[in-house]
């Protein structure tokens, strides 16, 4: 897109994540792009496959000067990373979740808002378009007021990522684990009911089948302001792929179900669907199905932040949003080492 082409990107981390970004940022237009890495095979492995510049010591990128940088690293180092970013006088995009604990983030967000610095945290899910649907039902009170939820996630981490050695992910090594991992769960939820929970209660189990630091499963147990109860079950070990929804209103029901086709070779062009059924008390039953290219909320996220640059707007999962995010995923992990209800 040509509105984005006079924009200068740095991506700090060289993995999956960081080749979508890249590849993501060639397609929107953005061509100035700079890669760094600890690993010097990743940095010219992007670099070669998608012609950028590159960088092998961080101190170096700062003769780069990019507009916009994006994070794309383990959590625990994300907050000592943004600031480097924004030492640079760059827009900074992290990969969620926005850190591991809660150690200078928020001063490092009232660091970017004081020198107008936006940052977004990469919710993807936030811009499924079977989440809006629900997003959207909820608010008009389609169902009427939203009493419980139950939500799932759930595949085995081998298959997340074919071709590589699934044994050294981080999200098995301390710092990692499920709940911090798929915070998408806890934050699509925020956002679709417009409310934060007052109450958690966690109960976690890890498996034993190899080798791992980290949580292999949860439940979590949330209680929301306005009163919805929730309950989600996430874990990196059930054999195919599950992400679905259920909501319970007073006045009907709705069921979001997000089924990705792994069968493409085509990495960034594979298929899913994302299924939303909704039921109202008078038997009346709308189906909305949208056959999307699962990329595709990556790509509408970063248009949602490059926008955010340009027309000077809050992004759609800024910084001090997610922070609000973050918080349940560690009373979550918190409430399962003392087995007790934490208040946030």
């Amino acid at each position: 897109m040509k509105k984005f082409s006079k924009l200068s990107c740095l991506i700090i981390g060289c993995g999956s994540i960081g080749e979508r970004h890249v590849h993501n940022l060639k397609k929107l237009g953005v061509n100035n792009i700079a890669v760094y890495d600890t690993s010097k095979k990743k940095v010219n492995y992007l670099s070669n496959k998608y012609k950028t510049k590159k960088f092998y010591q961080l101190e170096s990128t700062e003769s780069f000067k990019p507009n916009f940088s994006i994070i794309c690293t383990y959590p625990s180092s994300h907050i000592d990373l943004t600031n480097f970013c924004l030492d640079l006088n760059s827009h900074v995009f992290v990969e969620k979740p926005l850190s591991s604990n809660l150690r200078n983030v928020r001063k490092t967000l009232l660091k970017a808002k004081k020198r107008k610095l936006k940052i977004s945290v990469g919710y993807n899910l936030r811009f499924d378009k079977g989440i809006n649907v629900l997003k959207n039902n909820i608010e008009k009170q389609k169902i009427g007021k939203p009493l419980s939820i139950f939500c799932q996630y759930g595949q085995h981490i081998k298959y997340w990522h074919p071709g590589t050695d699934y044994t050294q992910h981080y999200i098995l090594k301390k710092g990692g684990g499920i709940i911090l991992d798929d915070s998408h769960e806890y934050d699509y939820l925020r956002w679709i009911l417009n409310d934060e929970p007052t109450h958690v209660y966690c109960q976690t189990k890890r498996t034993s089948n190899f080798r791992t630091q980290t949580e292999s499963t949860a439940l979590i147990n949330l209680k929301f302001r306005k009163g919805t109860i929730v309950t989600i079950m996430m874990d990196y070990l059930r054999p195919s792929y599950l992400r679905n929804c259920y909501i319970l209103g007073e006045n009907g029901d709705i069921t979001w179900t997000f089924t990705p086709n792994f069968s493409s070779s085509k990495l960034y062009h594979s298929k899913a669907i994302s299924k939303v059924i909704i039921n109202n008390n008078a038997r009346k039953t709308k189906i909305e199905t949208f056959s999307i290219t699962a990329n595709s909320t990556y790509i509408d996220e970063m248009k949602n932040f490059l926008q955010s640059i340009l027309q000077n707007k809050k992004p759609t999962s800024d910084g001090f949003d997610a922070i609000l995010t973050l918080k349940i995923g560690l009373a979550a992990l918190r409430s399962a080492k003392l087995n007790k209800v934490i208040r946030i």
